[in-house]
């Protein structure tokens, strides 16, 4: 089944002729509907890789197999967009039933560039993409004119930049690094980690950026009011729209934003209020 413009992957749906969804419902406030996995392979051929492959149940992995054996697909790789648990939980697991490597950006397994498999024609290349994460990547399959962003962008919601590992600065680069590789190579379709795909990249990576933009400016007008430079009382300032089950998120994002407006100079008169 293919999955329709905006929608929700079902737990099992094919985008295009390249990529199939295959989503673990490990519901929280931070996975929305749960963790898209992505399988990638050429039509007609039998070897594909897994990207994250889902959080620690072995539910994922069986569900994973489940969709591989039925279309006769051999696994050559695990490739994780970035390390967190809801991605990369169930890794282990998944090599070992699979009888395939690992590759990721933190154990220094996934460099930047083309990904070449025995065996394997689909043409797929890594592309950092840091900030949510430092090790975050996307694979972009030029054919299937896709990336596959991880926790990169939503079309929910805005991601956490997750502080401390992750920085505003590196976000807003690999926002920018996306615009230029959507609008100089087509890329249409940008698959999540949580969510629907995101049809229209362009207009939501530009979205995100002025989203980020609008935060930054929100903590820094409130710190140069008066407000503590400290997370907990921005966080209460700013983000009182923000349900309490996303407090720690919003905690992580204000940190960055300090940090960030520190780094940048931009509230360097107030640095010595910031623990």
């Amino acid at each position: 089944m293919a999955a329709r413009l905006g929608e929700i992957p079902a737990n099992e749906a094919f985008v295009g002729p390249y990529a199939q969804c295959v989503r673990h419902e490990n519901v929280s406030p931070l996975t929305y509907r749960g963790t898209n996995s992505w399988v990638l392979a050429e039509p007609g051929e039998k070897r594909c890789v897994v990207v994250d492959p889902g959080p620690p149940d072995e539910s994922c992995v069986d569900r994973l197999a489940a969709a591989c054996r039925r279309r006769g697909l051999e696994v050559a790789a695990i490739l994780l967009t970035h390390d967190h648990f809801d991605h990369a939980g169930c890794a282990s697991l998944a090599s070992r039933v699979f009888s395939a490597p690992i590759l990721s950006a933190k154990h220094g397994t996934l460099s930047e560039g083309p990904l070449v498999f025995d065996d394997m024609s689909l043409a797929l290349e890594v592309v950092p993409l840091p900030g949510h994460s430092s090790d975050s990547v996307g694979i972009y399959v030029p054919d299937g004119d896709l990336v596959v962003t991880g926790d990169m962008l939503f079309a929910q919601s805005s991601t956490m930049v997750y502080w401390p590992d992750g920085r505003l600065e590196a976000y807003l680069n690999s926002l920018d690094k996306l615009a230029a590789l959507v609008r100089d190579q087509g890329v249409r379709q940008l698959l999540t980690g949580h969510g629907p795909v995101i049809e229209n990249p362009g207009m939501r990576i530009e979205q995100a950026r002025r989203h980020r933009i609008q935060r930054l400016n929100q903590v820094v007008s409130a710190v140069r009011s008066g407000i503590p430079a400290e997370a907990e009382p921005l966080v209460d300032a700013v983000y009182n729209d923000v349900p309490p089950n996303l407090h720690e998120g919003a905690l992580r994002s204000v940190n960055a934003q300090l940090r960030y407006a520190f780094d940048q100079g931009i509230l360097e008169e107030h640095r010595e209020r910031a623990r």
